[in-house]
């Protein structure tokens, strides 16, 4: 299976910082976040990638290929452990880079259509560049067994969040008997109207399907392309299944969720756990 990220946002939450600098790029637990989704994809058995990229993204790019004077620069110093590192950074997929072109709308549900001739016509997995999840098992493997179980059109990945917060996500509603098979997502339902408090993440899986719906399908709110009003329609015509992921969700898309990443990233690695603590023990907190 294919997979394809998309970092084609202008990342505005987190301007002037990601002015230059695509906000996929910014590290968590010193390691671009876009790195951690490969890392992911490719742990889950899937090394051909494609990630959506607007102009101005070349660093992304960059990242991911061979960089020789650095690599000579490393080894004329006998830096061997962050030789190994960076060398490993550019082999650990195929990964292709598509720009998304201006005659396609703004939106999450464009990029799809941005990588569609790579495609072809088999599943393929799907995810934001901005939400990022701690799991023993990545969260790629976790849905693609599920989606080999049940074989529906589309597979989306949720979370159960707080009541008071979903007025922040897209909430689905499942269909009428069944505790898995979605009817809808509610975008951001206003407080207390919420169907459920099942959060869409942005982890999926989707069989060619979402084609026939994306093409008929016109932009929505502000004017923008919605993958949700895409699920929307394709579950209306067909078995959409949303699996729970288990693992703790971080949706890092601003700069206060980012830094919460960051702080639950370093205290699973052991070379950081201890140092964390105590810079957290040491705050004053009483202000």
């Amino acid at each position: 299976m294919k997979a394809v990220v998309t970092i084609a946002g202008f990342g505005t939450r987190f301007l002037p910082a990601s002015k230059a600098v695509p906000k996929e790029m910014f590290p968590i637990a010193g390691i671009p976040l876009i790195q951690h989704h490969v890392e992911d994809l490719v742990e889950s058995g899937i090394t051909d990638i494609a990630i959506v990229v607007r102009d101005g993204a070349e660093v992304v790019e960059r990242h991911f290929s061979p960089a020789p004077e650095l690599e000579a620069h490393l080894a004329a110093r006998g830096k061997k452990a962050l030789l190994k590192d960076v060398r490993r950074v550019s082999a650990l997929a195929n990964i292709m880079f598509v720009r998304q072109g201006d005659d396609l709308p703004y939106g999450n549900a464009s990029p799809v259509l941005a990588a569609r001739e790579w495609l072809e016509d088999d599943p393929f997995y799907y995810q934001f560049g901005d939400d990022f999840v701690l799991s023993d098992t990545p969260v790629p493997r976790q849905m693609l067994d599920k989606y080999a179980e049940y074989d529906p059109a589309a597979m989306v990945a949720a979370q159960e969040v707080a009541e008071e917060e979903t007025s922040l996500y897209g909430i689905l509603e499942l269909k009428k008997g069944s505790l898995r098979q979605i009817a809808r997502i509610v975008e951001k339902p206003a407080p207390g109207a919420a169907p459920s408090n099942l959060a869409q993440i942005g982890h999926f899986v989707f069989s060619p399907e979402i084609f026939d719906v994306l093409d008929t399908l016109a932009p929505g709110k502000q004017g923008e392309l919605w993958l949700a009003d895409a699920v929307d329609r394709l579950s209306a015509r067909s078995t959409v299944i949303a699996h729970t992921i288990d693992g703790l969700w971080l949706a890092a898309g601003d700069p206060l969720r980012q830094l919460k990443a960051n702080v639950e990233a370093c205290l699973r690695r052991d070379d950081l756990r201890d140092w964390i603590l105590d810079y957290l023990r040491s705050l004053d907190l009483g202000a």
